[in-house]
């Protein structure tokens, strides 16, 4: 599997929440395991709200993480076949959406998806397996990595806090 398709797979969704608190404690990118593991983020409409959390496969799999206000998401995604682009599922408490994802950049292996919520509200969101990177390029003149999400400025929440469902 190419790069970008397993950035691609990387994109958005949870799995249920009794797995999203064992999903994954140690987050390894590793193209050839079907274990690998990237973080993703997003944003909620424009008002500074924002999900965040792990996947883990290579062309296909589940995502598990949390909402900035408290909820637990879960998910899965799968990737076209042969290409860089795919499909993911999410849900955080009684919010769901459908996302359509693209590649963004072969150099840092990220994809970016967009969604309309059940409650019609705009989703965005990046994932990758160098997601940190690629958001530093994004926005250079923040002191860290992280996200814009309308006029608010949401850093990229650490991975302890990702893993601990926090």
């Amino acid at each position: 599997m190419n790069l970008p398709s397993k950035a691609i797979a990387i994109l958005l969704l949870c799995a249920p929440s009794a797995f999203a608190d064992t999903q994954v404690r140690s987050c390894v990118f590793d193209p050839d395991s079907p274990q690998s593991c990237s973080r993703f983020v997003g944003c909620i409409d424009d008002e500074g709200e924002y999900f965040h959390g792990t996947y883990i496969g290579q062309t296909s799999g589940t995502l598990s993480g949390r909402t900035s206000a408290g909820e637990t998401c879960f998910g899965t995604w799968a990737n076209e076949e042969g290409k860089d682009n795919g499909a993911s599922t999410l849900t955080c408490g009684p919010e769901s959406a459908r996302f359509k994802y693209f590649a963004r950049s072969n150099d840092f292996n990220v994809v970016s998806g967009v969604a309309i919520s059940n409650k019609g509200r705009r989703m965005i969101s990046w994932a990758g397996a160098d997601l940190k990177g690629y958001l530093q390029v994004r926005y250079p003149d923040k002191s860290r990595s992280g996200i814009q999400c309308g006029e608010t400025f949401v850093p990229l929440p650490d991975l302890s806090k990702t893993e601990k469902g926090s």
